[in-house]
């Protein structure tokens, strides 16, 4: 396994490779971006405002072609590697109060993410700190791109899917019927998606054809949840676990009562964290 990691841009991953086999790649508008960390909250929040224990939060706009906030704040900031050895890499974020000015998100937090490296496999954790004296509402989750050129497929099946609006805004949720599969069998792009599932039956895989490798994606209890992007014609397709459902903050009642759907409550000092595996395993129909 080859991990190339880009600190000073948001603490990402520039790729992952296993021999000649590309696993995580950026778009190409965004090559750094081949996987980053979502952190103090995931995906968007509706127009960057939310009320919070009282207070009224505004954030400012992070991302050109979005009127919601997208992302957190982190994966557009700079990371400083706290310590790296042959298999492991350790990276830091701090929140600072200039930060908390530039983003509105109004607390001090800190972000640590570890990198290691097995023969076989990539584990990424991802830890979020409140370092603020008050209460603060606390997410984080994981964004990777993969390759998906013709002929690549997604095994995965969940219990329910969440309803969203034209803006991919969580409206309520439905059962998954026909085994609870996205993509219908079908292969990556024939169609699009861009939807949160909840209650995984078992480990997605990405299988590649004519690929030496597949690679078969985990994730801790604390990241229940998994966004799927795949766009039409696309060429890649995003698997993202997450802690949290997206715009919970302002979401219906009808998506707030989901179990694990709420955000964190981090008092000060207090940390959330939560890790996803990359495992490549023999690929039998190669």
């Amino acid at each position: 396994m080859c991990l190339e990691v880009a600190p000073e841009n948001g603490g990402s991953i520039v790729s992952l490779r296993r021999g000649g086999q590309v696993l995580m790649q950026g778009r190409p508008r965004e090559p750094h971006l081949a996987c980053f960390p979502m952190v103090p909250y995931c995906n968007r929040i509706a127009r960057g405002r939310f009320a919070f224990q009282g207070r009224n939060v505004v954030l400012s706009p992070n991302f050109p072609s979005e009127a919601n906030t997208i992302h957190g704040t982190a994966w557009q900031a700079p990371w400083q590697v706290t310590s790296i050895a042959s298999d492991q890499l350790h990276l830091s974020y701090e929140h600072d109060l200039a930060a908390c000015a530039a983003s509105g998100w109004p607390w001090t937090f800190r972000a640590r993410q570890t990198f290691r490296l097995t023969e076989d496999e990539l584990i990424i954790r991802l830890q979020l700190t409140n370092t603020s004296a008050r209460p603060m509402p606390g997410g984080l989750g994981l964004h990777p791109f993969f390759p998906a050129p013709e002929q690549t497929f997604l095994n995965s099946q969940f219990s329910h899917a969440l309803q969203v609006d034209e803006h991919w805004m969580p409206t309520g949720q439905q059962s998954l019927t026909a085994g609870g599969d996205p993509f219908n069998g079908l292969a990556v792009g024939g169609q699009d998606i861009d939807n949160i599932f909840l209650g995984r039956f078992f480990q997605p895989t990405l299988q590649w054809h004519n690929q030496p490798w597949k690679l078969r994606l985990s994730a801790s209890k604390n990241l229940p949840h998994t966004v799927i992007y795949a766009p039409q014609n696309g060429d890649f397709v995003c698997v993202e676990p997450i802690s949290h459902v997206p715009n919970i903050l302002n979401v219906s009642a009808s998506v707030g009562k989901l179990h694990n759907g709420q955000m964190c409550v981090l008092d000060a000092g207090e940390s959330l964290a939560g890790s996803a595996g990359f495992l490549t395993l023999k690929n039998e129909s190669h």
